[in-house]
């Protein structure tokens, strides 16, 4: 299963990522590594906790990264 996450480097030097599918999803990491690492976990993790409850799972959507210029 696959999942589009959003990451960022924050002033403070830290990456964060966040999952747009499951906004319960955040981590962070002080190298890129490291945050994917934690993301991938905390994912695995909410995936987990959805299911026991039976939660839905929701599927991955069709994201594009586009620019617009303005």
């Amino acid at each position: 299963m696959e999942y589009s996450v959003i990451m960022r480097k924050a002033p403070d030097g830290f990456y964060i990522a966040s999952c747009p599918l499951l906004p319960e999803a955040k981590a962070q990491g002080e190298t890129y590594d490291e945050c994917l690492s934690n993301i991938k976990e905390v994912l695995e993790l909410c995936l987990e906790c959805r299911k026991e409850r039976g939660e839905e799972i929701p599927e991955e959507l069709d994201i594009k990264k586009v620019t617009v210029a303005i």
